[in-house]
């Protein structure tokens, strides 16, 4: 089952100042329904964009060179305890008219600001928040033309910055203005139990595209906890991952075909969780594709149970 063809309005080109068009889940839209959520340690909503989204990309393939097969993803750790101040419980936030509120994991009081370059330069709100038994909401407000860019985007890149003094967290966000359809790969995904129980496996999807092109693609993990809501994990640690380039055709990747013709698809494994973390976790793909002009899209996966059935999470109690 192939991907679908990236020729769509979510890819933009990054040297225009246009909204890239990140998509959200479906989230709960009742408070009192978010809370009974949130209480039983799933998470609130996805995480959003990945932490580098549209940025640090990689260098330009040179013409004519044909990039050989890439290696696997390496062996890694989700980490049970993660330092740099709090998190976000959704990477996706809804401005409701003006007022824009933050979920937060917290071990502390702080403040909040919200930036979104499609909409203005520097910040569009501020505000702070208090931290009780581990959760925070911030309450910010846009101003009116801040308000009304971002109804007229939908959705869009935006970033928050969290916390005060040293422990302070930046995270890239999906700010919109009304829900808008969950971006996900349609095939590829995170394989929750691969190697057991707390071991799962991220699977490539088999990007597809006509013309072919070269192609840089980004994996992440994003994982979930109570204490500490999102973070991103990647194949160079925390926070970073490296780009694989490969080329893309409308069969799929020409690398991850076996002399006989079979798929072998790029893997990341053995991935570990700590067994009674109560840990949730998804996989994302950033992709770079080389046209004529660059064009970027970040994707979620679907995680994989080992009946075969789809789910938006991986769950490790």
């Amino acid at each position: 089952m192939s991907t679908r063809k990236p020729i769509r309005s979510r890819f933009v080109n990054p040297s225009r100042r246009v909204a890239l068009t990140l998509a959200a889940v479906a989230t709960t839209a009742a408070v009192g329904s978010a809370q009974a959520t949130a209480a039983t340690g799933a998470p609130v909503g996805l995480p959003g964009p990945p932490p580098l989204a549209m940025s640090n990309y990689p260098t330009p393939p040179v013409t004519g060179v044909v990039p050989p097969a890439g290696p696997a993803g390496p062996p890694a750790k989700v980490p049970a305890k993660v330092g740099g101040g709090p998190g976000l419980l959704s990477g996706v936030v809804r401005a409701r008219g003006r007022q824009v509120t933050l979920q937060i994991a917290c071990s502390g009081n702080g403040s909040a600001a919200v930036s979104a370059a499609a909409i203005a330069k520097g910040t569009l709100a501020r505000g702070s928040y208090t931290c009780a038994s581990h959760r925070a909401s911030a309450q910010l407000k846009l101003s009116s033309a801040a308000a009304r860019e971002l109804g007229r985007l939908t959705s869009t890149l935006g970033h928050v910055k969290l916390g005060k003094g040293s422990a302070t967290t930046q995270y890239a966000i999906t700010l919109e203005s009304r829900p808008t359809a969950s971006p996900r790969w349609s095939d590829g995904g995170l394989v929750c139990s691969f190697y057991g129980t707390d071991s799962p496996m991220i699977s490539a999807p088999n990007f597809t595209v006509q013309p072919p092109a070269i192609i840089d693609i980004r994996p992440w993990l994003a994982f979930y906890t109570t204490n500490n809501g999102w973070r991103w994990l990647g194949t160079a640690g925390l926070n970073q991952s490296l780009w694989y380039r490969g080329t893309a055709t409308p069969t799929g990747v020409t690398q991850w075909r076996t002399l006989g013709g079979a798929l072998n698809r790029w893997t990341w494994a053995p991935i570990t969780v700590r067994p009674g973390s109560n840990t949730y976790a998804i996989g994302v793909f950033e992709v770079v594709y080389w046209y004529t002009h660059m064009r970027y899209v970040w994707e979620y996966t679907s995680s994989l149970m080992g009946s075969g059935a789809k789910t938006t999470y991986c769950s490790y109690p």
